[in-house]
C-alpha cells in the first residue's frame, strides 16, 4: 500500500510540474528615501499603506536615509510620513517602486 500511495504522489507532482502552475508571489519591493529638505535630526515613522488603507510596512527613518519595504500588496499604494509629503502610486508585478519623501511639492 505505501508503494502505492509513493506512487500517485510522484504522478501527481508530475501532473502539476508539466501543468505549469506555480506559486506566483502577489507582493512587491517599495524603496523610500527621506530627502534632506526634511528636518535634520528629526526621525520620521514612514508608513506604506495597501489600497483599503491598511498599514503593511513602518519603519523608523532620517533625512538623507533610504530603506526597502518588502512584502507590499500588489496595487495601489499610499506613502506617508508625519510632516512630510503623502505619495500614492501603483505597485506592479516584477517591479521595485522608488518614492522619495520630502516637504516641498506637495499636492493634495
Amino acid at each position: 500500500m505505501p508503494r502505492v500511495l509513493c506512487s500517485i504522489a510522484l504522478a501527481a507532482g508530475l501532473v502539476t510540474g508539466l501543468a505549469g502552475c506555480s506559486v506566483h508571489d502577489s507582493t512587491g519591493r517599495v524603496s523610500v528615501d527621506v530627502s534632506t529638505d526634511a528636518a535634520q535630526g528629526h526621525r520620521y515613522t514612514v508608513q506604506v499603506l495597501d489600497a483599503d488603507g491598511q498599514l503593511v510596512e513602518h519603519q523608523s527613518m532620517l533625512p538623507g536615509q533610504s530603506s526597502d519595504f518588502a512584502g507590499v500588496p500588489l496595487g495601489r499604494i499610499t506613502v506617508r510620513a508625519s510632516g512630510l509629503c503623502t505619495l500614492r502610486t501603483t505597485l506592479h508585478v516584477d517591479e521595485v517602486v522608488h518614492v522619495r519623501l520630502g516637504t516641498g511639492g506637495c499636492h493634495r
